[in-house]
């Protein structure tokens, strides 16, 4: 099985969710900014990499776990790959799982996002990234919980 968490740029919740998934971080709200920066693909993919699939790892399942950022087409993304994997004959539904990220956002994650990767204020959005990012751990748990349960049933 393949799971893609995806959002906005595809370096922030998406780069969370699929870190909590593979185990790179517990998910706590005391997360370190070391352990936050040192994540794979945190913070780190440019503009121009948007809709581009990353790997981030492989679950203790054999699950693949990608990130991609789909600016706000996200449900429009989804709607693409599923008729892709449907004119090539893939059952998507056994294959792959799309999860967005996006309800998990919250103003700080928004603003650190926007600081350091768009108007290159790579310290100051880090400070709100790291605010945001424990603030959203919650929710974020939540999201990979409900996809592990999905797989497991799909296992069964």
């Amino acid at each position: 099985m393949k799971v893609i968490y995806h959002c906005y740029g595809g370096t922030h919740s998406s780069v969370l969710a699929a870190a909590i998934h593979l185990g790179l971080i517990e998910g706590e709200k005391t997360l370190s900014a070391q352990k936050l920066f040192t994540c794979p693909f945190f913070d780190r993919l440019e503009t121009s990499r948007i809709g581009t699939i990353n790997r981030m790892g492989k679950d203790s399942n054999g699950d693949e776990i990608f990130v991609m950022g789909c600016k706000n087409a996200g449900p429009l993304v989804e709607i693409i790959l599923q008729e892709f994997c449907r004119m090539l004959n893939v059952d998507i539904n056994n294959n792959v799982v799309l999860v967005s990220t996006i309800p998990c956002l919250n103003i700080s994650l928004r603003i650190g996002g926007y600081l350091s990767r768009r108007a290159k204020l790579v310290t100051l959005g880090r400070f709100f990234l790291l605010l945001g990012a424990r603030w959203s751990m919650n929710k974020i748990k939540s999201t990979v919980c409900e996809v592990k349960q999905k797989l497991s049933k799909k296992r069964k």
